[in-house]
């Protein structure tokens, strides 16, 4: 949860009026390694979607469309807010990061209001064959990121020398195999299975360093196999329907207003 004094201190007003609120990253995944670990590089990652009072849709502050999307970074906080018409439109063209803000555990969530349930209530109507081939163009950005040894401006100091010690980046792979693995669970089952039990001290061997760069490539290609094997069978519609999209955001504006 954010401190009060960071909240009132960092965040805009906007980004007060918050229906939906929780861990994203690696507390949503269960594989952050605290500060004080020397392998460690994981921020404590915070979501918020809010929905903003209804004159500011209705009205001209809209108009330019500068409270959508903020980000702010404080310490060992990264807080990420969404408007939810953003909200929505990421997930209607099937974002794999805003996706798993809708199936996290209920314990990973600080707040959820009666909007905020009612858009949990619907997760399912947002996926789409659009959200598996984005999980596939994830993994295969970061499987190439891990070895290019581009220092990037998201990269301290920490991380710079832990790619240069163990001859990739660590992070970039563990994110790699964790989207395979994740997207391999929802072609199975049908969820997000974003708390990653199964799998979590894999993910922490590899994210610390444990595994070789070869061994993470085979295991990763051997995932990327099962991936392309499952994903033509899926049974997901190609696209999420864009008029029941509609109608849960609307609706998800209502609860938040009449409260």
């Amino acid at each position: 949860m954010i401190p009060e004094e960071l909240e009132k201190e960092r965040l805009p007003a906007w980004t007060l009026n918050v229906i939906l609120e929780g861990y994203r990253g690696s507390h949503g995944h269960g594989t952050y390694i605290p500060s004080f670990e020397p392998s460690s590089v994981d921020d404590i990652d915070i979501f918020r979607v809010v929905v903003q009072p209804e004159e500011y849709y209705l009205g001209l502050n809209s108009y330019l469309k500068t409270q959508e999307h903020y980000e702010a970074f404080a310490g060992e906080y990264d807080i990420l807010v969404y408007d939810i018409r953003k909200f929505v439109h990421l997930l209607s063209k099937g974002n794999p990061n805003v996706h798993i803000f809708l199936w996290l555990r209920p314990e990973d969530y600080f707040k959820i209001t009666e909007a905020g349930n009612y858009l949990l209530s619907n997760r399912t109507e947002f996926l789409s064959q659009k959200v598996i081939h984005a999980f596939g163009g994830y993994a295969i950005s970061q499987l190439k990121r891990m070895t290019h040894f581009e220092y990037k401006g998201y990269m301290g100091e920490k991380r710079k020398s832990l790619v240069q010690k163990f001859g990739y980046d660590c992070k970039n792979a563990a994110h790699c195999v964790r989207l395979l693995a994740t997207a391999i669970d929802l072609l199975k089952t049908g969820e997000l299975i974003v708390y990653r039990e199964k799998d979590k001290d894999t993910l922490i061997e590899i994210k610390t360093g444990k595994w070789s760069l070869e061994s993470v490539k085979e295991y990763a290609e051997k995932l990327m196999t099962e991936f392309e094997k499952l994903a033509p069978m899926s049974k997901f519609p190609p696209e999420a329907d864009k008029k029941k999209l509609e109608m849960i955001l609307l609706n998800t504006m209502r609860l938040a207003w009449n409260k």
